[in-house]
């Protein structure tokens, strides 16, 4: 398995070799990243994570720009983002053809910008990709390589970048209904994203 700090490594193996499944850091815990548009990779990441990573997985985006080609959105629903991301905020919106339909269930994609500057260089280079904890289903995130090295996950790669925060997950909120609902009160109280409506 390649342990690397080069982004540009780990996204020239998500571009060029199908099927790549890779571990990187974001803001809380180490996640488990594939290319959107790799069909294998992502059974592979359900495999990996069994039955739940099948109920839909969060992908990363790195600005508004990219969403805006993951998904339909319209002058509300961005105002209110804009306010949150990037940040541990997930929004299920409508996404646009092409999406993968295990990323996309019922025509719903849930997206989220990432403060982690390592993860937002790696989405710069190769592009939208997958996002669930990296660990195997029932035992505890990945804070380190370590971690994910301890758990022995089928994976082709894990981006380095030392020890991240931990925390609580991202909030995930339903913007497909006005005024939106609340899926999973998390890192963000709910009543924070009302007021800011």
């Amino acid at each position: 398995m390649l342990i690397t700090k080069d982004v540009n490594r780990i996204s020239s193996l998500l571009k060029n070799e199908q099927g790549s499944v890779i571990a990187y850091p974001t803001e809380t815990f180490y996640g488990l990243g594939a290319l959107i548009s790799d069909h294998a990779a992502i059974e592979r990441i359900i495999s990996i994570k069994g039955r739940e990573a099948a109920k839909g997985m969060i992908v990363l985006a790195c600005d508004m720009d990219m969403v805006y080609l993951l998904a339909d959105m319209d002058t509300p629903q961005r105002d209110l983002l804009k306010q949150f991301w990037p940040g541990p905020l997930s929004a299920v919106l409508r996404s646009r053809k092409g999406i993968d339909p295990l990323l996309a269930p019922n025509g719903k994609v849930a997206l989220r910008i990432s403060p982690d500057a390592t993860a937002l260089s790696l989405i710069r280079e190769a592009g939208p990709i997958t996002s669930t904890s990296a660990n195997l289903s029932g035992r505890p995130a990945s804070r380190s390589t370590e971690d994910i090295k301890a758990q022995n996950i089928d994976i082709d790669a894990i981006l380095d970048s030392g020890i991240t925060p931990g925390g609580k997950p991202s909030t995930l909120i339903d913007l497909t209904v006005w005024p939106p609902t609340c899926l999973r009160e998390v890192a963000i109280p709910f009543e924070t994203i009302l007021d800011a409506l």
